[in-house]
């Protein structure tokens, strides 16, 4: 298959026959990945009981077994490129040409593999009802946070075999803060916090009130003036960021819709009040040799300056733990609600109420 160059600048060789936009509306799952082997079971496991009826997946040259097992999988439809991951835009553009051609009047999930969706009552309400009552609102999209898991010990004694329980593995996560602030890209928020800038970006964390207005200012007002932005002097004075924790997995695409940085921002839409999470299963024993990988390869963000942020601080410390006295074992959705890490409504709560 070769997508069209104004969506995606490589050629995706198709490794199983997909089908078209489905008239059913079927509920589908898109994803970019390169070698998840460890993870691809619960994954598929996961949507599947939520109810993903097709799967769509751009490996980009996995060598671990993640390719041939995804051709195994009667639902999955998978793609394979070589081409460098930063010049699609971190695979956004692969996504978008993905989305483009199949998702097209269809509820789409986006998510990477190592994400699982939950939401308000997801364990009771699977993903048709859920976009049933989107769809009775006008709602066309719902925001998730980005919540961090991880296990009880240091993370090289972990034990996670493929088709493992992930929650098992890794239930526990940082309670807070998060911090908010207002965006002009939708879903219009930028939520940040959690363990990722606990362990690897404390200095952040426990910046004054004066460098958080110097900060807020300057990448906020200065560095959105197009002949000050690229100027290395201001560039130089940016502090280092912990990760956006802002996703908009779950959307009813058209085709006006596009993602704008991998799924952190989409495309104007109509949001729905509720919120979900995303629960992140990146860190398993494995996180240590891949951020190493991956802070060498240096095709992530900003040249993998986070992965080499990683890396530096697992070199300092090889047995670290996540663990803090403030973690939290994940308990279901609606412990999650009661912390405000996502949001219910009666609305919402009534509708899948009736279906038990």
């Amino acid at each position: 298959m070769t997508t069209p160059s104004s969506l995606c600048h490589v050629l995706l060789e198709r490794l199983t026959d997909p089908p078209g936009a489905a008239a059913t509306r079927e509920i589908r799952a898109f994803s970019g990945c390169r070698n998840e082997r460890l993870r691809l079971p619960a994954f598929l496991r996961h949507y599947r009981a939520l109810g993903v009826e097709r799967f769509f997946i751009v490996d980009n040259d996995s060598s671990d077994g993640t390719t041939e097992y995804l051709a195994e999988q009667p639902d999955v439809h998978v793609f394979r490129t070589t081409n460098r991951f930063h010049e699609a835009r971190y695979g956004t553009d692969w996504l978008n040409a993905l989305l483009a051609e199949y998702g097209i009047g269809c509820w789409c999930v986006t998510v990477d593999i190592d994400e699982m969706l939950v939401y308000p009552g997801s364990e009771q309400a699977s993903l048709r009802t859920l976009t049933a009552y989107l769809d009775r609102n006008d709602y066309e999209a719902l925001s998730c946070l980005l919540l961090d898991l991880y296990p009880s010990g240091p993370l090289k004694e972990s034990s996670y075999h493929p088709g493992d329980d992930l929650l098992a593995a890794a239930p526990y996560f940082d309670p807070g803060p998060y911090r908010q602030m207002s965006i002009d890209l939708c879903p219009g928020v930028l939520v940040r916090g959690g363990m990722r800038e606990r362990i690897f970006y404390p200095e952040f964390r426990a910046r004054t009130l004066g460098a958080r207005i110097y900060d807020t200012l300057l990448n906020r007002v200065v560095l959105r003036v197009p002949f000050l932005r690229d100027m290395p002097r201001l560039q130089a004075q940016r502090r280092p960021t912990p990760p956006c924790l802002t996703k908009v997995p779950l959307v009813l695409w058209d085709q006006t819709s596009t993602y704008l940085n991998c799924t952190h921002w989409v495309s104007r839409k109509i949001v729905a009040p509720e919120t979900g999470c995303l629960l992140h299963f990146k860190f398993l024993h494995d996180f240590h040799a891949r951020a190493v990988h991956e802070a060498v390869r240096g095709e992530h963000y900003d040249a993998a300056t986070e992965y080499r942020r990683y890396a530096e601080k697992l070199v300092q410390d090889p047995d670290i733990s996540l663990m803090y006295e403030g973690s939290s074992r994940y308990e279901g959705t609606t412990r999650l609600i009661g912390l405000g890490l996502m949001h219910d409504s009666t609305a919402w709560s009534d509708a899948r109420m009736k279906l038990m």
